[in-house]
């Protein structure tokens, strides 16, 4: 059974950087100034109707905080929202990478990643729950942040709960 996109409901390390970006802005930034994972934030958030763009005189474009991103951030950013979908494959790049419990964690060389993975990889580093660190050798590893172990958890604790609530009804203690 192919398993369900895990749904997350706390913004992302780059999406509350991108929020505190536009708030000390004075809740704008001028949209071609923002680099690529600034983008890619942004783009989420004006998904979620926490950020969108505005015409700054003739020719230029502004990346502003609407009222609901800035009642999210007097909020402290919670919510109850889906920000993320979390699919199976991003799932299972992040327990590849988690290696060990401890912040020394090593991970994986960026170039023995296939493909997909390292796609996947990329796409985590941009959300901020995959880091990449260049090693001795100077070659990149990736490894995760404390918010992908975090992520993570909330992955495993919602499986543990899945597999104990089939056991119980194999057992018939659930109706």
């Amino acid at each position: 059974m192919t398993r369900k996109a895990f749904p997350w409901r706390k913004l992302t390390p780059a999406q509350i950087d991108m929020m505190e970006k536009l708030a000390t802005g004075g809740g704008s930034l001028p949209y071609d100034k923002l680099e690529y994972r600034d983008l890619v934030a942004f783009e989420e958030l004006r998904k979620l109707d926490f950020a969108d763009i505005r015409p700054k005189g003739r020719t230029k474009l502004e990346a502003v905080m609407t009222e609901k991103g800035k009642a999210l951030q007097a909020n402290n950013y919670q919510t109850e929202r889906i920000i993320v979908r979390i699919t199976a494959a991003q799932i299972e790049l992040l327990r590849s990478l988690n290696d060990t419990e401890n912040e020394d964690s090593v991970g994986a060389a960026i170039h023995d990643l296939p493909g997909s993975m390292y796609d996947g990889c990329r796409r985590m580093m941009l959300r901020g729950w995959v880091e990449w660190h260049e090693g001795w050798d100077k070659r990149f590893w990736a490894r995760l942040s404390p918010a992908g172990r975090e992520v993570l958890e909330a992955v495993d604790a919602l499986d543990d709960t899945i597999v104990q609530m089939a056991d119980a009804l194999k057992r018939g203690k659930l109706h």
